[in-house]
């Protein structure tokens, strides 16, 4: 994708959120169709998740330990993923690569 255009949908992105109008709104006002909006969100969201993966060097597989305890969970954690009574409890900045292969296989399933 052309960097410019990215920022470009970047900076539109974070206008129509500061707006506080409602995406129909702020495209009909700025004459963007609703589609163009969308698929430029999900495309640059794929650039980014395609970028995390080719950086990650990371394992597809990790070790995953049940606390016995509830007082036994990590309390500084960094992201908490709650899916169907489960939690992913990531406590250190390096795991978002794990947060992310786990996130697009929940989405395929």
């Amino acid at each position: 994708m052309v960097e410019s255009k990215r920022q470009l949908w970047k900076e539109r992105f974070e206008e129509q959120s500061n707006s506080e109008m409602t995406i129909d709104a702020w495209c009909s006002q700025n004459q963007i169709s609703k589609h163009t909006f969308y698929y430029w969100k999900q495309r640059i969201r794929k650039d980014k998740m395609d970028r995390v993966e080719e950086n990650t060097a990371s394992p597809l597989f990790a070790k995953l330990e049940m606390p016995a305890t509830a007082a036994e969970r990590i309390t500084e954690a960094g992201l908490i993923i709650r899916w169907r009574g489960f939690e992913l409890i990531l406590s250190d900045q390096r795991d978002i690569s794990l947060a992310t292969q786990f996130i697009r296989q929940l989405s395929q399933s």
